[in-house]
């Protein structure tokens, strides 16, 4: 089996895994919408004439995004609700977030740049999805949400509360991504996602920084240089693999 997608060159893959692994010089290996290698060294294996690749040199990849309480315009009209449901969905996505759990069965989707899950389950842990809640007793383990559709808010990224949380509280940048990637994928049972190992979904972002802290400490400018879904690239560009 050769790879459709071959990212390349990665100088930190962060796995997001049970061990929080950090590959450097790394690439991922793709088929179609499944990982089928990450390592380091050569890669050549992997590649046939008809393998798409991606160089990301002087950049690092980590698992797409995952919101846990995305709700919806339930509160308009349906047509209305649709309209704005589209629209915020489609910011959230433009910052990374590729999976999102909701509240509204009626708001479920799956689509080639974005999947929206109905919630069945209630998290065991703290979600944080205000800045206005932070104070100093920040939970130790905690799911970090956008927290929009909630009253008077309509913040479509986490890189605000992250970028709060790492400068001001001095939260650690492995319990900024494990809340925003591996354990909402847990807590909500989505076990195809979350984190980048073999088997799982190809749900990645390639950042224009060489380390995750440097996104974290990091506001206003956008960092995200490519968003691959179900292993496709569709951002900056389709890339047809």
């Amino acid at each position: 089996m050769k790879a459709t997608l071959l990212i390349k060159n990665i100088e930190n893959l962060y796995t997001c895994d049970k061990d929080f692994t950090i590959l450097h010089h790394a690439f991922i290996a793709c088929h179609h919408d499944k990982i089928i290698e990450i390592n380091t060294g050569s890669y050549k294996e992997w590649l046939d004439p008809a393998t798409r690749v991606i160089d990301a040199q002087g950049e690092c990849v980590v698992p797409a995004f995952i919101d846990c309480q995305f709700k919806s315009f339930t509160h308009v009209r349906l047509g209305d609700q649709l309209r704005q449901d589209i629209n915020a969905l489609y910011a959230m996505r433009q910052n990374g977030i590729l999976t999102l759990i909701c509240d509204n069965p009626n708001s479920q989707r799956m689509k080639l740049e974005q999947d929206v899950f109905y919630k069945k389950n209630q998290p065991k842990l703290p979600v944080l999805h205000r800045l206005n809640e932070l104070n100093d007793k920040i939970p130790e383990t905690f799911l970090m949400s956008c927290g929009f559709g909630l009253p008077n808010s309509y913040v479509y990224s986490m890189a605000p509360m992250s970028y709060v949380l790492f400068q001001t509280h001095r939260v650690c940048s492995r319990t900024l991504l494990e809340s925003m990637t591996s354990l909402p994928a847990k807590e909500f049972n989505l076990l195809d996602r979350g984190s980048i190992e073999i088997g799982k979904t190809a749900d990645l972002l390639v950042l224009q920084v060489t380390t995750i802290e440097h996104y974290f400490q990091t506001l206003g400018r956008p960092l995200i240089h490519r968003m691959i879904k179900n292993g496709i690239q569709f951002y900056p560009e389709w890339m047809v693999c």
